[in-house]
């Protein structure tokens, strides 16, 4: 009787400790899986938030582009406007020094006088 009761509480106790160690087993199992779960939730939550930044970046790269291209257009106009510019100030540049070389030039007196009258009517009449 006492070595059946022996055997009984080896049994028992071998049970009891199975049922234990089974358990905290499946305490660790649950709570690496709850550590996994809050692992990839975080993961998650970082790739939406790199993802928004991402958009963000693409918006501020697309502005950044067309205020570019509207600089270059205005660039453009400007640089289109000093050459239409250059191109008609070089005849008067040319025929102001045809007409200084010519003014300059031995003339007789009387054309340079002539010029001086026209001058000079020219200014009482107010016409340039």
């Amino acid at each position: 009787m006492i070595r059946q009761f022996k055997r009984y509480l080896i049994g028992v106790g071998v049970g009891v400790i199975s049922i234990a160690a089974v358990y905290f087993y499946w305490q660790h199992v649950t709570g690496e899986r709850d550590a996994y779960q809050a692992e990839a939730e975080h993961q998650r939550e970082r790739a939406e938030i790199l993802i928004e930044h991402q958009q963000l970046q693409r918006q501020r790269i697309e502005t950044l582009s067309n205020a570019m291209a509207a600089r270059e257009r205005t660039l453009d106009t400007i640089d289109d406007d000093i050459g239409a510019s250059t191109g008609a100030l070089e005849p008067l540049g040319e025929q102001d020094a045809k007409a200084g070389d010519w003014l300059d030039s031995d003339l007789p007196d009387g054309v340079v006088d002539w010029v001086r009258e026209l001058q000079r009517s020219g200014a009482a009449n107010r016409v340039q």
